[in-house]
């Protein structure tokens, strides 16, 4: 039983109280706090609430968080941004939270001036007296009466954001916290980990109950004064038995969970059938080149089968057939299905779909510096977003796509970096140095592949970024590649275990995946990975750990 100091009479004026829901992004506070508030207002008591889903009623609070968030203010410093989130918690504060405690109302704030400390003395490495001295001063006297921490992995949190971007198809979302790597996610959750226990603020654990669930020991807390947690709603579920085989651990999965860890494998076949009028997004996703599901799927979601396939080749399903069908109800699918793809047929759509998508066609001409590309790019490049003009210079090293480069780069720098992979290095390096320490996440996708001397060292340096580091090394055979799965065997063997692959037939991989199951035994991560390493003796190299 979980027994925190009970929720006792306001602190304030009147009958209002401020009850504040925190925690790492992805542990579903957020739905938890609308459940509350409902179950609340049907008990009879008038709640208020600044932020309703992702947005603020305030356009003040709005342009602040738009600040903050925004990828491209990469030279937004620490500092400035601590201040910028105590600022935004302030304006709630004045604008909303003292006026409605002045008419006695319950105050539901998602998130605080604690998110303001975490992110700036745990994640960005401030002095957390600072932090908390400006918390303080923004605060003006007016304190939160309780302060509910709802805790998640980064690894869980990042499997339901994932998945929650391909179900909504909002896979180029992305903020400026994301830049920083998985290393600033797990010092944010250390972080409110900490202060809760120096504070004994309670701790809701959301790794397997749903919302309802935790919802429910919100309300037994707030009516009753603790609430009961089940231990296992701690653990992971992607911890399991280290005796069974992939195959069963994966079995006893809930459906979701289960799609995610056997997404692109046979094995998951039958899943996601069962999935695919529910879930179409996801089940299709998941599939495999040769998963038969594919060919039902491209009556149901057409436009989605062709996503999916992407540059890759199905002897089930016709991409060009799925082209012509969805030419003019799918122009933007369709165009950015031609990335990578060349010819006269392929040249042709792409003049079709100039004016229907015309940013999509620009994104599709990555790679190409021909005539025909050259001039297409030119004609439609007013009409692409940063996304597209970004991806659309991808592979190409000529001076034309740098000079478009060199200008994008002003504006949306981390877009630029994630796009470098591939080209001349004696560019790519002054500006991978440039934002290393701005921007570590971008830096470390765009040495991919890359086992040099400058490459390694920037590796070194960017360490803390998190399992980044790793990733970037996937399919590489150097000996430095090989001294960093050795350095950060022990702290990362699931992604260790991930940046083998290409290497099925090197005599050291059989031996360091051994090694990755002994330091996580339990880890279905890496029980994934030594079921992929089984079944083929040359896995296929993949660019995203798990």
């Amino acid at each position: 039983m979980n027994t925190p100091s009970k929720l006792g009479p306001t602190t304030h004026a009147g009958r209002g109280r401020v009850i504040a829901f925190e925690g790492v992004d992805g542990a579903g506070k957020s739905t938890v706090l609308a459940l509350v508030a409902k179950h609340l207002r049907e008990s009879g008591v008038t709640v208020s609430m600044p932020r309703v889903g992702k947005e603020h009623s305030s356009k003040p609070i709005r342009e602040i968080r738009r600040l903050t968030r925004d990828r491209s203010n990469l030279s937004l410093l620490p500092r400035a941004e601590s201040l910028l989130y105590a600022s935004r918690e302030a304006q709630v504060l004045d604008e909303h939270v003292r006026p409605a405690l002045a008419r006695g109302e319950t105050v539901l704030l998602d998130r605080s001036m604690l998110t303001s400390i975490v992110i700036g003395a745990y994640g960005r490495g401030l002095e957390l007296e600072s932090c908390e001295a400006i918390a303080t001063h923004a605060s003006a006297g007016l304190d939160v009466d309780l302060t509910l921490i709802f805790d998640v992995d980064p690894r869980t949190s990042r499997i339901r954001k994932r998945l929650e971007k391909i179900r909504t198809k909002r896979s180029r979302d992305g903020g400026r916290k994301g830049l920083a790597g998985s290393g600033f996610k797990e010092r944010i959750r250390s972080g409110y980990l900490e202060l809760a226990s120096r504070d004994h603020l309670p701790v809701f654990h959301t790794e397997r109950s749903g919302p309802r669930e935790v919802a429910d020991r919100v309300i037994s807390l707030l009516e009753r004064g603790s609430f009961e947690e089940p231990p296992e709603d701690a653990t992971p579920w992607w911890i399991t038995d280290p005796d069974a085989p992939f195959e069963l651990a994966a079995a006893a999965l809930p459906p979701i969970v289960q799609l995610y860890f056997t997404r692109r494998m046979p094995l998951g076949r039958e899943l996601r059938a069962g999935l695919l009028e529910r879930e179409p997004e996801l089940a299709i996703w998941a599939s495999d080149l040769d998963d038969p599901l594919l060919v039902a799927a491209a009556e149901l979601a057409p436009e989605l089968v062709l996503a999916r396939l992407g540059a890759l080749d199905s002897g089930l399903v016709s991409k060009d057939a799925l082209r012509e069908r969805l030419l003019e109800s799918h122009p933007v699918e369709v165009a950015r299905s031609l990335a990578r793809v060349d010819g006269d047929a392929a040249d042709r759509m792409r003049i079709q779909l100039a004016e229907a998508a015309p940013g999509a066609v620009v994104e599709s001409l990555m790679g190409r510096g021909d005539a025909f590309a050259v001039t297409l790019r030119d004609r439609l490049w007013k009409h692409a977003d940063a996304y597209e003009r970004a991806l659309g210079l991808q592979g190409c090293d000529d001076p034309e796509s740098w000079r478009r480069r060199d200008k994008l780069l002003l504006k949306d720098p981390a877009l630029v970096i994630s796009s470098l992979r591939g080209l001349a290095i004696e560019r790519v390096d002054p500006i991978l140095a440039r934002y290393a320490a701005l921007a570590p996440k971008p830096v470390l996708q765009a040495l991919h592949g890359r086992g040099d001397a400058t490459a390694h060292a920037l590796r070194r340096e960017l360490l803390d970024t998190g399992r980044e580091v790793i990733d970037s090394l996937i399919g590489l055979d150097d000996p430095s590649a090989w001294g960093l799965r050795e350095q950060l065997l022990e702290r990362w063997p699931s992604t260790v275990a991930w940046s083998l692959g290409g290497l099925g037939d090197h005599p050291r991989t059989a031996a360091m995946l051994e090694r990755c199951r002994a330091c996580a035994p339990t880890d279905l991560f890496v029980s994934r990975r030594l079921f992929q390493a089984a079944a083929t003796s040359s896995p296929p190299v993949t660019q995203v750990s798990p």
